[in-house]
């Protein structure tokens, strides 16, 4: 009957987010590239800051469309879940982490995301699961696996250090995505702020709720601190504030991403608080979850992704569409489009600026881009323009 609940608790949120939350732009990048073969998939790496087994995965699937993709981080959420679950030398108190996991928003929302930190976090789980069996070797593999599904994974390889030769091998393992890591550019890891909170991902909790959340969770890691002041007592804890101290250290901390790659580690540090703190923490991080929840569903449609929409219903299939930077993406997952400037269509995820030289594309067409799109004074210069759909932030004009 436990089981059962605990089940319930964890699809409750996780279903209704699947349907109501919007395309968010980095997914519309997952299927862009992994629809690449394999070797595709690592050549449009050499502009990212991802490592690829998450896009090969998909690309295997078949090149799965958003929803499927979703479902599938839905599935590796529920297999760190019930791993979780299944823990049996945790005690009871696997269920209050099973508990606080089904109810913790940055995992809430990243098992309903079409991007690699479900998957991450699934391996991650299972290697901090077989670090507390003493499996190091199993541990090694998980997280040289989590490392090749995304970078934040190889953080806990650290946490093989006590266990010399398991360390040794992940460390030959993971040598290839090092080696990719140290060509890709340092300019795409340009948007990782530790403190800029993406409110495009999930509802901020009211200041109040906020202050009540770090104060439980703070409570819970005292009294937790107390009950293992022992020899082993200090290995629950670094399994998760030794990723993070290396995060922060190295500037690659992005609030939400983070804590949901770090939620299992962090939900089986807490777990053995008393009661009194971890339903309350429970309830509070259960009404941020629904906060965030309600928030999706009445988010407007994207500005960008509505101008995309417009003119894939409203412009002819053969008349030729030029979109511009992040337009771009947008546009191509709905219809066929011409890349302007060319850079664009390289890595669609960034946006290309237009240089020198930049030839505006030939004869009558139908362009979308940023209402302050430099492309835009680029076409001005020499051709006749039309506006025929404008929203607050993109436009849609005719090129004469």
């Amino acid at each position: 009957m436990k089981r059962s609940l605990l089940i319930l608790l964890f699809l409750l949120p996780r279903v209704p987010l699947l349907f109501l939350r919007q395309p968010f732009y980095d997914e519309l990048f997952t299927q862009w590239i992994s629809a690449k073969s394999f070797p595709g998939i690592l050549d449009a790496l050499r502009f990212d800051s991802g490592p690829p087994l998450y896009y090969w995965l998909l690309h295997l699937l078949g090149g799965m469309p958003l929803f499927a993709a979703r479902t599938m981080s839905l599935v590796f959420s529920a297999v760190a879940f019930m791993a979780i679950l299944g823990a049996e030398k945790l005690g009871q108190s696997r269920f209050a982490a099973a508990a606080l996991i089904a109810v913790f928003p940055p995992a809430v929302l990243f098992s309903v995301d079409a991007r690699a930190y479900a998957l991450c976090a699934m391996f991650v789980a299972i290697g901090v699961i077989a670090l507390v069996y003493e499996k190091p070797y199993l541990a090694a593999a998980m997280f040289v696996l989590a490392g090749y599904s995304h970078y934040y994974g190889a953080l806990f390889l650290v946490l093989l250090l006590p266990y010399a030769r398991a360390l040794a091998a992940a460390v030959v393992l993971y040598a290839p995505a090092v080696w990719l890591a140290l060509h890709q550019p340092r300019a795409a890891m340009g948007w990782m702020k530790a403190w800029a909170y993406p409110d495009a991902l999930f509802v901020r909790p009211p200041m109040l709720m906020a202050i009540a959340i770090a104060l439980l969770v703070l409570v819970a890691m005292l009294h937790v601190g107390r009950a293992l002041a022992r020899p082993d007592g200090l290995k629950p804890v670094l399994h998760w504030a030794v990723p993070l101290a290396l995060a922060l250290g190295l500037g690659v901390y992005v609030p939400l991403r983070f804590e949901a790659v770090i939620a299992a580690p962090l939900v089986l540090w807490l777990a053995p608080a008393k009661k009194v703190v971890l339903i309350p923490l429970g309830v509070a991080l259960a009404f941020w979850t629904a906060l965030g929840i309600v928030e999706h569903a009445r988010r407007p449609p994207d500005d960008y992704r509505a101008a995309a929409t417009w003119v894939a219903q409203n412009v002819p299939a053969g008349e030729p569409v030029v979109a511009t930077g992040y337009l771009y993406l947008e546009t191509i997952m709905q219809r066929p489009a011409i890349a302007f400037p060319a850079d664009q269509a390289l890595h669609p995820g960034w946006r290309a600026l237009p240089r020198w030289g930049s030839g505006v594309p030939p004869g009558a067409f139908v362009w979308v881009g940023e209402r302050n799109a430099p492309e835009l004074d680029f076409i001005r210069r020499t051709r006749r323009i039309d506006p025929i759909y404008i929203n607050s932030r993109a436009i849609v004009v005719k090129v004469h």
